[in-house]
């Protein structure tokens, strides 16, 4: 079991594999962090997570696509107006509490990465949670800005198969209301390979569709542990004294003492504190 622990974590820091890797062969410069940095993905903060919290614990790799014009679980009103977004990482989920780690290449540019990374922990029966940045050593909460009040019982399983992300899975559908008056239609297809874990979900609201779809999945239990951010970090007020703060010490440190550009190696991934899953 620790040896799949450890095939875990090493998709955890994918993210630091994959830039690291890319950086060496080019020009490095520092990650530096932007505005919206310190929100956590749509999918994370309403009712695709909390399909997610009749699990035990697993751990998969994610993709999130959102199209449409219209605010859906927007933790920023920033997010409203983005258009197509795609978003991908890894989770590692345990009852209800989710981790997410991002995995972005859409800065990179001419050659050097541009922007860092963030993580976020999510509880979804509290429908809040925190984000974290290593390279601060800080965390502040965060919160869904429209909080799920209800969710409708799902329809029964469709009786057709379908086969979607190599699995054959069976429909289901629920909708949730939320405390801003909108409700969001959750469609669900559940392999019965994974113990009817959703390998692909579909939230529409108000115009808006994001699917989220799963692959690579474990259906193992991680540490509680994990769950938390680590003692020795500080506690920022809120995401946005977080991410200021974040980019005022890289701008400092991109300049250098004397003002000149210096070059700086990737920041890195936040590890998680604790060890292995439960046996």
């Amino acid at each position: 079991m620790r040896n799949l622990y450890r095939t875990t974590a090493l998709g955890m820091t994918l993210a630091a594999a994959l830039l690291g890797g890319c950086a060496s062969e080019k020009s490095k410069e520092a990650a530096l962090a932007r505005m919206g940095d310190e929100s956590p993905p749509d999918f994370l903060t309403g009712p695709v997570s909390a399909a997610l919290a009749g699990f035990d614990g697993f751990s998969a790799n994610v993709v999130s696509t959102t199209t449409g014009n219209s605010i859906l679980f927007a933790t920023t009103a920033a997010s409203a107006d983005a258009g197509p977004q795609a978003v991908s990482g890894q989770l590692i989920g345990r009852r209800g509490q989710i981790i997410f780690q991002p995995l972005t290449t859409a800065n990179a540019r001419n050659g050097k990465i541009v922007r860092g990374g963030m993580l976020f922990i999510w509880d979804a029966g509290r429908q809040s949670g925190f984000v974290v940045s290593e390279a601060l050593q800080g965390f502040a909460p965060i919160a869904a800005s429209s909080q799920i009040t209800n969710i409708m019982p799902a329809t029964p399983p469709s009786p057709a198969y379908e086969v979607v992300n190599g699995h054959r899975c069976r429909r289901i559908e629920s909708v949730s209301s939320l405390s801003d008056g909108s409700s969001v239609k959750l469609t669900e297809w559940r392999a019965d390979d994974l113990n009817r874990f959703p390998v692909r979900m579909r939230a529409e609201s108000g115009g808006r569709r994001m699917t989220v779809d799963l692959s690579e999945i474990r259906l193992d239990i991680p540490a509680p542990e994990l769950f938390v951010p680590p003692v020795s970090f500080t506690q920022y007020a809120s995401g946005a004294a977080l991410i200021n703060e974040l980019m005022i010490r890289e701008s400092s440190l991109k300049k250098g003492p004397a003002g000149a550009s210096t070059q700086t190696e990737q920041t890195p991934n936040y590890h998680p504190p604790g060890q292995g899953f439960q046996q």
